[in-house]
């Protein structure tokens, strides 16, 4: 019986099938590596917050204060540090006024300012509710010390009554303008009912006391 030859691989093929498996080895272990390095790159890039243009107030600005671009100035900032509708550009609001005061540094937003139907004060005004002058001289004692945006219940009672039937006409009334003194008339945003007993206390002779409440109460 007549059998095959047997021969042994050449050493040629040897060196080219282990250099094919080095070659391999080689590219697997680049790809390992470029993953090792790039992932926690990849972490930090994602995690990094979107930087957007804004705009700020360059310098204190009075409530009815016209804008100009002295006043304002653009910033790189984080866009999760800001609110929604954020300005981008200085020259969209130049000539435009305030309808708040801001301070340094504080972003400009589109609901600051004037520029809807109404003036000043129609547009600080909830549209759910209705701003009321009431002079200073209504109330039984002087206003305390208030400021835009407060909170402050109005109560009436009855000179000669016991102070026990005393009741709140009004519930955090919200300040709109503030008076400069005792004796000028404050803006307060109410309900129509709240309006309406307020007028008819003070044409009825109630005594009315204006209540701050305090902050974040």
């Amino acid at each position: 019986m007549n059998h095959a030859p047997w021969t042994s691989p050449s050493w040629q093929q040897a060196v080219r099938g282990r250099s094919r498996l080095l070659i391999l080895t080689a590219i697997l272990l680049s790809v390992l590596f470029g993953v090792l390095v790039f992932y926690p790159y990849a972490e930090r890039l994602s995690a990094t917050p979107r930087r957007v243009q804004a705009l700020f107030a360059r310098a204190d600005i009075a409530a009815g204060s016209i804008l100009t671009g002295e006043l304002l100035e653009l910033r790189i900032v984080p866009e999760d540090a800001l609110p929604p509708g954020r300005i981008e550009r200085i020259e969209s609001v130049v000539g435009r006024a305030a309808l708040y005061p801001m301070v340094a540094g504080e972003a400009v937003l589109p609901h600051k300012l004037l520029g809807g139907v109404g003036g000043p004060i129609a547009q600080r005004c909830p549209s759910a509710g209705w701003c009321v002058s009431v002079p200073g001289q209504w109330f039984a004692a002087p206003a305390p010390a208030l400021a835009e945006g407060d909170r402050v219940d109005i109560a009436a009672y009855l000179p000669d009554t016991p102070p026990e039937q005393a009741g709140l006409i009004a519930l955090e009334v919200r300040v709109v303008q503030a008076p400069a003194d005792a004796t000028d008339s404050i803006i307060l945003s109410m309900k129509e009912r709240e309006a309406l007993a307020l007028l008819y206390a003070w044409a009825n002779e109630f005594k009315l006391l204006l209540l701050l409440r305090p902050a974040g109460g």
